[in-house]
């Protein structure tokens, strides 16, 4: 990445300390944050944590086409209302770690955005 290479090359490259500090945060803390929570933190791996208790309540009202694809659901689902408040408790912790990594994202591109800004200003002086 470019970052590796101005790493290797010296980040006393950048004269402007301030721009130099932006850029170290947003890979060295901005993308190592993402990362983490992407690939390490335990209450964001969906499939590991919900696909089977979620899949185990909803498959048996899944109805299938000729080729093995789901073709709809049988609905009313004929579940109880704790199950129906498991799932539902599920589907609110996906939404809302959902909503905050993206916010995390968001965050992150508006910073990059910026970033990228000062970086061209600092080049054409």
């Amino acid at each position: 990445s470019g970052y590796e290479t101005l790493k290797s090359r010296g980040l006393e490259l950048i004269k402007d300390d301030a721009l130099r500090l932006e850029i170290i945060t947003l890979y060295e803390y901005d993308y190592n944050i993402l990362k983490k929570f992407e690939e390490e933190y335990d209450e964001m791996q969906y499939h590991n944590n919900y696909f089977a208790a979620i899949n185990n309540k909803i498959a048996p009202h899944l109805g299938f086409d000729e080729s093995g694809n789901i073709a709809g659901m049988q609905l009313p689902l004929r579940i109880s209302e704790e199950e129906k408040n498991i799932l539902l408790s599920y589907l609110w912790k996906i939404q809302m770690n959902r909503r905050f990594i993206l916010s995390f994202y968001a965050q992150t591109e508006e910073k990059l955005i910026q970033l990228r800004e000062k970086i061209e200003r600092n080049i054409e002086r």
